[in-house]
Order: structure tokens, then sequence, then C-alpha cells
């Protein structure tokens, strides 16, 4: 569920395929595993007439997921835990 003070950034195509496995779609590279890699939609319309045409002869399930803002706090967390593992 979304928090009101959420805020979206846009959207990603994400494939999920029989063994559980996600990836996202960039049109240069296709299928990446990374989302940071995936091609970030700003328009809802867009991503979902992709996601469309990529669903045509593929038996993975494929749909358009909102990204959210990231916190302040959420990259705090995550620049501790990398200092943790260096």
């Amino acid at each position: 569920m979304q928090d009101q003070d959420e805020v979206i950034v846009g959207y990603l195509i994400q494939r999920e395929d029989a063994e559980g496995e996600l990836s996202f779609w960039e049109p240069r590279n296709e299928w990446q595993e990374d989302p940071n890699e995936g091609k970030l939609y700003e328009k809802v319309e867009e991503a979902e007439a992709d996601a469309k045409a990529l669903q045509e002869g593929d038996d993975a399930t494929i749909t358009v997921e909102l990204v959210f803002e990231a916190d302040d706090e959420d990259w705090d967390e995550d620049e501790e835990e990398d200092a943790h593992k260096a």
C-alpha cells in the first residue's frame, strides 16, 4: 500500500518468469536483472503500451511497477550497510 507522502518518480516494466526470477526492460539491452538498469518511464500509458507489446508471445508475467522516490532514511541505511561490508 502506498503512503500518502510517497512520490512516484516513474514506472518500470517488470518480467517474472515461471521460476519467480525478476528482470526489468531496457530497450537497448532488453531484460536486465538490476532494476536500476531498466528504463524508467515517465508516463504510465507509454509503459503499459510497451508492456502489452512485450507480453505478446511471452509466457512470463509482464507488469508495470511504480517507482517511488527514495527516503533520505533509506539512503542512510543503505550507506550504513555498505560501510559495514567494506
